[in-house]
């Protein structure tokens, strides 16, 4: 309930719906369920979290942070989703052909909602800056996608902050399109908001880099 009405402010959007999360003891388990497993499956956060309708399936690894991280992502994927396509599966699957938004979108935004920037991120995250991977960050798919995604949503944060994000998700509903949400909240085209982002991440790595030293000997 505690995240619920947290990002229900943070999105200024209110659930449409009952929020049922199904908990299953282990990843096991969870695999072996064939629950949501039909055309009506919408979203799978990383392949831990099963999303249908408000209906969530996660699992228990033994880690609390890592559920409430499952749980918090998947609410925020759901409040997402309702707010660009509508409440019930007849009007997602009807209005998602109105407006096709790339994984990086609601996948990163997700994540990005769900846990705080850490080591383990940033090192993904500095993996893929370096080497280039996200330069076309529409494109992509799968793991590059979803940190793709959630360092593009922290980049905004940090430089234009938080509350743009529910300005962006409002401003996509109402015009259908999302490279005219981020140039009427942001000010900037989707290009220049990539060329920014990388330069952003770009500079503050090869910062980084340039502040270690090799220990000296042998």
């Amino acid at each position: 309930q505690k995240n619920l009405t947290e990002l229900e402010h943070l999105f200024d959007s209110e659930l449409s719906g009952r929020l049922t999360v199904i908990v299953y003891n282990k990843q096991s388990e969870y695999r072996q369920s064939n629950l949501g497993l039909s055309t009506e499956e919408q979203f799978n956060i990383g392949g831990t979290t099963r999303i249908v309708g408000t209906k969530v399936m996660v699992y228990f690894d033994g880690d609390h942070q890592k559920l409430e991280e499952q749980i918090r992502g998947s609410i925020a994927e759901i409040l997402i989703n309702q707010m660009m396509y509508g409440g019930s599966i007849t009007e997602m699957l009807k209005n998602s052909t109105l407006l096709a938004l790339p994984d990086w979108f609601v996948q990163g935004l997700a994540a990005h909602i769900a846990c705080k920037w850490n080591p383990d991120i940033d090192n993904k995250v500095k993996d893929g800056i370096l080497n280039k991977r996200y330069k076309r960050f529409n494109q992509l798919s799968g793991a590059d996608a979803l940190y793709a995604g959630q360092s593009i949503w922290n980049y905004i944060s940090e430089t234009y902050g938080e509350s743009v994000i529910s300005n962006i998700l409002y401003m996509t509903r109402v015009s259908r399109n999302m490279e005219s949400a981020f140039l009427f909240v942001l000010g900037v085209s989707m290009e220049s908001l990539s060329r920014d982002y990388i330069a952003y991440y770009q500079n503050r790595y090869e910062d980084h880099d340039k502040s270690k030293m090799l220990p000296a000997g042998t």
